[in-house]
C-alpha cells in the first residue's frame, strides 16, 4: 500500500508529539497528549494523538519504534530524549522556535498545510 507524502509527514509529526509526551514508555496510544517542553515560551499545546492515530500508521511518526500498533506496550522512546538537546547538528531541536528548525513545527505545520486541514498557526495550538 503506497502512503502519500502529506500522510507520512502527518504521521512523524504524531510519533514525536506522542513520544514527548509519554516520556519514555507507552501502555496504551493515550486519546490526547500535553505537550509542555516550551512551556516556559509558550502556551502547552493539548494533542489530539487518537484522532491522528486512527488515520495514520504509528511507526510512521514513532520512526525508532518500527511496526507499533496503538495497542502495543512496548517501551516507546521519548521525542525529547534525542531532540531536546540533540548531540548531532543534523537532529532537529525542540527547543527551536522556528518554523523550519522545531521538529514538531516542520512536520506538524508542514503535513496540515500539504492536507489543508489542521492548525498552522502559533496560537491555533498554543492557547493561551
Amino acid at each position: 500500500m503506497k502512503v502519500k507524502a502529506s500522510t507520512f509527514c502527518m504521521a512523524v509529526g504524531v510519533a514525536l508529539v506522542v513520544a514527548v509526551a509519554f516520556a519514555g514508555v507507552a501502555n496504551k496510544a493515550p486519546e490526547q497528549v500535553v505537550l509542555d517542553k516550551a512551556h516556559s515560551k509558550r502556551p502547552s499545546v493539548t494533542f489530539p494523538h487518537k484522532v491522528h492515530a486512527d488515520t495514520i500508521a504509528c511507526d510512521t511518526c514513532h520512526h525508532t519504534t518500527k511496526d507499533l500498533k496503538a495497542t502495543d506496550t512496548v517501551e516507546v522512546p521519548s521525542c525529547a530524549s534525542c531532540h531536546l538537546d540533540p548531540v548531532k547538528p543534523e537532529i532537529p531541536s525542540m527547543r527551536e522556535m522556528s518554523l523550519t528548525k522545531n521538529p514538531f513545527h516542520k512536520l506538524c505545520i508542514d503535513c496540515h498545510k500539504k492536507e489543508n486541514k489542521g492548525p498552522s498557526k502559533c496560537n491555533d495550538c498554543h492557547k493561551a
